[in-house]
């Protein structure tokens, strides 16, 4: 079996329910997963799409396994719910595509808070329609491990957050080994047949069109630095205050993928036809741990796709801003995720790549694209 997980921080953890589930299969079947795990903590499903754009051998996956349900709450509100069905389409899309003979499980996980299940039931709702949708020429399933352990629980809220380490994960002792065990059995079930032909998507901007424009790779003559863990290897552009990169793109941004550090300044975003934005790129969490980075990604979920009057060529302006200068920003100021302006002298910004929409009848990109460093 090669099996691919990609999802949020419980995909992750070590000893987690994806060793957990693998050690399962072995005993069982007396032979273990072939592992590739993408799954990046603290992100949605769009770095999820951003790294399978980039991951070689992708055709080879027998068995995928989606863990965005928890971490898509911050894009899928009701302001951003279409850009979400894009996004989740669009990573389904990309996967039946690359490997059209894989069984992709879509494995929805709750929070703790008994005040979340708003955000759980919209997006178990969301990704019901889109399975739905696809398992008529697909081998695609939802597993709803949220309700299982409700409905085993007799949803008892108390033996419910007995089973979670806080909000977001599962604990060691109670949670993660139901859920291994329920992944497992999943996992080990026979493909089903399907032969209904390839759907258009239900979603007309799905994101599996969208196109990747790798910054590193420009010759803007900037900077690159490489951040490298056990897990992902990712070269950045290291931005300068007073320089501006300015990208023109075939079609509008969806996303910018950049790495946090400690210390990296915030960053000016200005794409023709759009307000500036104004992010910072610093994580809260790492100045504890100032030699660390973490994978990032910002989403301009706001935008509606349906109805969008433009969808062609523009460009997209990055600039670096020093701290002091947040202030005669800080109208476009965009703050989520725990990021803060940061500590220490200030380095970067570290942008990585920019996802963008090109239009529906492009199948390469644009000869003649500028890049340049102002």
């Amino acid at each position: 079996m090669k099996l691919l997980v990609i999802g949020g921080s419980n995909s992750v953890m070590a000893p987690g329910y994806v060793g957990q589930a693998c050690t399962w299969i072995k005993a069982k079947t007396r032979a273990a997963p072939k592992l590739t795990n993408l799954s990046v903590g603290a992100n949605n499903c769009l770095i999820g799409l951003e790294n399978l754009k980039e991951l070689d051998g992708f055709e080879a996956v027998d068995k995928v396994v989606v863990e965005f349900a928890i971490n898509d709450f911050s894009l899928a509100t009701p302001d951003g719910f279409e850009t979400w069905q894009c996004a989740y389409e669009g990573l389904l899309r990309h996967i039946l595509l690359s490997c059209p003979r894989a069984q992709v499980f879509h494995l929805v996980l709750g929070r703790r808070a008994e005040r979340k299940r708003e955000q759980t039931a919209r997006i178990r709702d969301g990704i019901r329609d889109i399975v739905d949708y696809y398992k008529r020429c697909r081998d695609v399933r939802l597993l709803d491990f949220d309700n299982n352990l409700r409905s085993r629980l007799d949803n008892d809220q108390a033996r419910i957050e007995a089973h979670h380490s806080d909000d977001a994960h599962y604990n060691f002792e109670n949670g993660i080994p139901l859920l291994s065990r329920y992944l497992a059995h999943h996992l080990m079930k026979e493909p089903l047949p399907v032969s209904a032909p390839w759907p258009a998507s239900r979603h007309a901007d799905a994101f599996d069109r969208a196109r990747l424009r790798r910054l590193s790779d420009m010759p803007a003559g900037l900077d690159l630095r490489t951040f490298a863990n056990a897990r992902f290897s990712r070269k950045a552009s290291v931005l300068k205050p007073g320089e501006r990169l300015v990208v023109d793109l075939p079609g509008p941004m969806i996303c910018l993928s950049f790495q946090s550090t400690a210390d990296s300044r915030p960053l000016l975003v200005e794409e023709d036809g759009e307000a500036p934005v104004l992010l910072f790129t610093a994580n809260a969490e790492l100045k504890q741990t100032p030699d660390k980075f973490r994978i990032k990604n910002f989403t301009f979920e706001w935008k509606k796709w349906a109805g969008m009057a433009r969808k062609g060529a523009r460009s997209v302006a990055l600039t670096a801003i020093e701290r002091e200068d947040v202030p005669r920003f800080e109208r476009f100021l965009v703050n989520r995720y725990n990021m803060v302006p940061g500590w220490g002298e200030g380095q970067g910004p570290y942008v990585s790549n920019l996802m963008y929409l090109p239009p529906e009848e492009a199948d390469v990109v644009a000869a003649g694209e500028r890049v340049a460093v102002a």
